[in-house]
């Protein structure tokens, strides 16, 4: 009678899933729908303010749900209305039990600098010239950039007089 060959400790241990190595997912499982919904926003936004891109939500199928899947539809939903603050977009797993969600990148806060408190004081319409000049141009006008074209005008029109 053949022996059979023992496992190693290295070969019992599970292997993590591929997903989550790639993806950091949230599983809600077993929650409400309330409860998930405040879960799943909460855990977004500390993964969006973590700079993570893409997360997956976990809600299962619904199959034990006496109607249509609560769940999911709750999540769904609030993932739709974060859209265009934290969510980016999502997909539903092919599965259908898990979300694919891209966060959307935090914009780092502008700093105040030298140029734009030269700029406060600077005449509305010559500030909206400038900035208008640089849109022309297909350049984000930023506080450094607006106080160089307002210069700039006024240099032209220092010359023209």
């Amino acid at each position: 009678m053949a022996r059979r060959k023992r496992r190693s400790t290295r070969d019992s241990t599970p292997l993590p899933s591929f997903r989550d190595e790639v993806h950091p997912s949230l599983d809600l499982h077993g929650e409400t729908a309330e409860s998930g919904r405040r879960r799943a926003e909460a855990w977004l936004r500390e993964m969006q303010g973590r700079a993570v891109r893409t997360v997956r939500v976990i809600t299962g199928r619904g199959t034990r749900s006496p109607g249509p899947p609560v769940l999911r539809g709750e999540i769904g939903e609030m993932l739709e209305a974060l859209r265009g603050t934290v969510v980016s977009y999502f997909t539903l797993d092919s599965g259908g039990g898990a979300f694919r969600v891209e966060l959307e990148r935090v914009r780092p806060r502008k700093r105040r600098t030298a140029d734009s408190a030269a700029l406060r004081g600077t005449d509305p319409e010559l500030r909206r010239r400038a900035e208008e000049a640089l849109w022309e141009l297909g350049v984000d006008p930023t506080p450094a950039l607006v106080a160089a074209e307002i210069r700039r005008i006024l240099g032209e029109a220092e010359r023209g007089s």
